[in-house]
């Protein structure tokens, strides 16, 4: 019997790439398309500013005034923070990812060696129930990258909620009605961007953030990966 099914799920837990290490991730061609990556925070629009310099008058209030959203998040403590627990949690998926990896192929090795020895109907029950964890264990994989994905998206939005009133405040001390995404601004004075001054109410006002959205449950280490669905192999790696 052919190990094909277990050699691709090996393949395909091994390609899970983690934000923090994007830079060293294979071309997209070589990665599973349907496995999910940790997604580092970054700007989502990488369009050029388009303010233009406004003389000293036409500084202070102002009907409407705007803003780069994604730079108020990344630029802000809790942004930050957020970046940064990001980070570490996509390193521990990593790590782990890597070592059942290397675990899962050890088994499968020595499964793959003892194929000669074995009566083939046994061989096929032990390969079967291989694959079948060695896919457990990618799945379990996939789920843990996509709860670090929707808490990174939770805390965004959760800070956008809590930042409102700050920009309630600012649009009132400039004497605004609206505030606009810069994006979606052709152009306009620089002088109208509150992008800095709303860092900078914001970090005083709101802090870190730390503790607004819960992480997800703790990656925990799979050491009995190598046994949950059949028969334990022999010698199995520790």
């Amino acid at each position: 019997m052919r190990l094909q099914p277990g050699i691709l799920a090996l393949a395909m837990l091994a390609g899970l790439a983690i934000g923090a290490q994007a830079q060293e991730a294979p071309p997209p061609e070589a990665l599973d398309p349907e496995m999910p990556a940790v997604e580092p925070l970054q700007p989502r629009d990488a369009l050029p500013s388009r303010t233009i310099p406004a003389a000293d008058a036409a500084q202070g209030q102002a009907p409407v005034l705007t803003l780069d959203q994604d730079l108020l998040y990344l630029d802000s403590a809790w942004g930050k923070r957020a970046q940064a627990r990001l980070e570490a949690e996509g390193q521990v998926i990593a790590a782990e990812n890597e070592r059942l990896t290397q675990l899962l192929s050890a088994e499968e090795a020595r499964l793959t060696s003892q194929r000669a020895v074995l009566p083939a109907a046994e061989f096929r029950r032990l390969a079967e129930n291989f694959d079948l964890r060695a896919t457990e264990v990618r799945r379990e994989r996939a789920q843990a990258v996509q709860a670090l994905n929707a808490w990174a998206e939770a805390d965004r939005t959760a800070f956008f909620r809590a930042a409102l009133p700050v920009m309630g405040q600012v649009m009132q001390d400039r004497g605004a009605v609206a505030v606009l995404d810069r994006r979606t601004v052709f152009v306009s004075l620089d002088a109208i961007d509150v992008t800095d001054d709303l860092v900078t109410a914001v970090n005083r006002r709101l802090g870190d953030g730390e503790g607004a959205v819960p992480l997800p449950q703790a990656d925990k280490p799979q050491a009995e990966a190598s046994g949950q669905a059949g028969d334990p192999m022999p010698d199995q790696v520790e």
